[in-house]
Formats: C-alpha cells, structure tokens, sequence
C-alpha cells in the first residue's frame, strides 16, 4: 500500500464514519503546561541556561562565521551537546539538570548542574561514554551504569553541600561473549532508566534545508512535575484530526527523538511518501493501525498512527495532536514494543517511556509510576 491508498483509505474510513467511532473524542489544553506548575526560579534558571547553550551552539554550526574552518568543524561540532534530563538526585524538590555532551561513546561527557541559593551551580562533570543514568527511588543518589567489553560498572552519585560524590557499588568482568550483563533492577531495586531529550528542537531540519530555527527544547523543565488531567471531550480536536487523516488538511511533523519526522507542513500522502516521515526511506511506509488515545496525559484524545517499512516491520509511531489551530504530528521513530492505555510505551528490551509534546516542541521521558497499563486496543488496516 502507497501512501496515496493510505489517505484513499482513511477518507473512505471517514466517509462511512468508521473513524468517528474509534473512541471518545478529545479535548486541546486550556492551558500550557508551563501554566499548570509553579513558576519556580529553579525552571527559569534553567530555561536561561539552556536557550544561551543553544544559541552558543547555533553560532559553532554556523559555516558562514568568519572563523570557520572546514578542518576544524567537525570536532567543534562533535563536542556540543546532545541532551539532558532532570532528575532529583538529593530529592529536596528540586531537580538537578544533567547535560550530555559529545557526538560519541569515547568522547561523551555528562555535566551535572544545581540550583542552591537562587543560581545554577556546577556539581559535577561525568564521563559518559558507554554510559546511561538510572534513578536512585527515594535515596539522596543516582546511579551511573557504565559497561564496555565485558567490564561493568555501577555507581552511586550523591550531592554533599552541592558537590557529587561517587562510590562504586557493583562491579562485574564478563569473560563469555554471549553472557549478559546483571540487569540494573537486581543492582538497585525499583531503580529505572533515565531517558534523555534533545537539548535543541529542529536541528535535523536546520542542518539539511536551513528552513527551521534552532531552538532549545525546554517542554521537560515546564513539565518537570506536572500531573495528567482527565479526559475530557472536544468535537473541535477530533473533527480537526479527521480532516487530517482524510487528507483535508495539512499537519506538521515533529520529530520526538531527532531520527526522523522534522517534516514541518505536509499533507499525510506526501508525509507517507518516501522521503517524508522518514528522510532515509526509499519507499512508502505503509499505515498499519491506528487508535485513539491521550498519549500526554492533557485531557486530550490524540491519535496514534503505527507505520511499518516496506518489508512490514515497525518503523514508526506518529501521535496526531490539535495543539491551536494546528494538527501536528509528533513521531518516534524505530519503535518495536507496545502502548499502554495510559500512554507508556514499552519497547521489547524492558525499557518504558512516555511522551509530553506542546506545539514544535516534543520529547521521551521516564514515566514515574511502574504500573503497567493494559495494552491498548488497535484498528487494523
């Protein structure tokens, strides 16, 4: 199926009122998510922190600056950041923010900021290369899981007066090449893996069309602490989504892991084609089932689209959400695992993840609960 048939499909699907009886219809925020939390010096902090990491970073990239050197490019580039979290590691309320730097395993470094006393304080600088950070549940610590060649290394980081410390508190050497390393909830129970965002939105686009602004991706800082709402419902949402599936109306793609989706305004043939939803494709994906869903937990119905490639496999998960008077399309890419009715995808490695998106902005973080929802029900094409 090409994407032409796809939206064919779907309007015929509309036509005949198939899809208006998915599920309940959804309903757009009434208001953002930076409005539903506290204004609180720590997130302004770190917003201002973030948008000037961004924009030093946009004048490294820009090739036009009469410093550039085509020799030295690739390794100013290589060691900007690539992303961060948030996570409370002394657990006083307030989040540290974690910063990712480098463009690979040997390189890769993590800095570790505070906020004590009204301003932002460096705490730590990590190496990461070959390295992911899990959560400490309910100590003052987070753990720093490194492994490489059958080495493996698990630490505690804890802040004493604003500064890290380390203490090594597992460690293992693997001589068999199939053996697996012991898995982290065996090292620290009901500790979980930390997902990280994008430290800057739009970059793929930037870089291959100069038609998208880099931008910093601060949703996470406005989110951090934000509770779900109940659904609630909104004929305007679904009837906006409907058009878009029918290919009546554009939408604009989002990419929430920075692989591929970046697509800004399209309509959903030209987004199926190849070259579309994902840039490296050279054939159509193909839309395999659908559902609707409140994927973010804002008391909106979205709808979630499963892609697969040409051979059929999974390819993509696109979420269609009304954000204003527009229809995006936020997409992660190479997913293989399945979606919760509460909106967590679980991969077939064990790892869960959720996804918060406002607008062009859209990123992957760590749900805080590790009740597992029943899986959610598809329409299949």
């Amino acid at each position: 199926m090409n994407g032409k048939r796809n939206v064919q499909l779907l309007a015929a699907l509309a036509v005949c009122g198939l899809l208006a009886g998915c599920a309940p219809a959804g309903t757009t925020s009434d208001a953002p998510a930076a409005e539903q939390t506290k204004a609180e010096p720590w997130r302004s902090a770190y917003k201002a922190f973030l948008t000037e990491l961004c924009a030093q970073e946009a004048a490294v990239r820009d090739t036009d600056r009469p410093d550039y050197d085509p020799n030295a490019y690739p390794g100013e580039v290589g060691a900007l950041s690539s992303g961060y979290a948030l996570y409370d590691i002394d657990k006083d309320g307030v989040p540290e923010l974690l910063v990712r730097f480098g463009d690979c395993e040997a390189a890769d470094h993590t800095k570790i900021y505070t906020f004590r006393d009204g301003e932002m304080a460096l705490a730590g600088d990590l190496p990461s290369g070959h390295t992911s950070f899990y959560t400490s549940p309910g100590e003052n610590a987070m753990v720093w899981n490194w492994g490489h060649m059958g080495a493996h290394y698990v630490e505690e980081l804890r802040l004493a007066d604003g500064v890290l410390e380390q203490e090594t508190v597992f460690e293992e050497t693997l001589t068999d090449p199939d053996a697996e390393y012991t898995d982290m909830t065996d090292i620290v129970p009901g500790s979980r893996y930390l997902w990280e965002a994008r430290t800057t939105l739009g970059l793929w686009m930037q870089e291959e069309t100069g038609t998208v602004p880099v931008e910093p991706l601060t949703l996470p800082i406005d989110d951090y602490g934000r509770q779900r709402t109940a659904e609630t419902a909104s004929e305007t949402a679904r009837a906006a989504i409907e058009a878009v599936l029918a290919g009546e109306r554009p939408l604009v793609g989002v990419s929430a892991d920075g692989f591929g989706g970046d697509t800004g305004e399209m309509a959903l043939g030209d987004y199926l084609a190849p070259g579309g939803v994902d840039p490296w494709a050279e054939s159509p994906q193909t839309l395999s089932r659908l559902i609707w869903l409140d994927v973010d937990g804002d008391g909106c119905t979205d709808c979630v689209l499963a892609l697969t490639d040409e051979a059929g496999a999974p390819d993509q998960y696109v979420v269609l959400s009304l954000q204003g008077e527009t229809v995006y399309a936020y997409c992660v890419n190479y997913f293989s695992g399945s979606l919760g009715t509460d909106g967590v995808f679980r991969d077939d490695w064990g790892s869960a993840f959720a996804l918060s998106f406002r607008d062009r902005q859209c990123y992957l973080y760590t749900p805080e609960t590790d009740t597992q929802a029943p899986e959610a029900g598809w329409q299949v094409f």
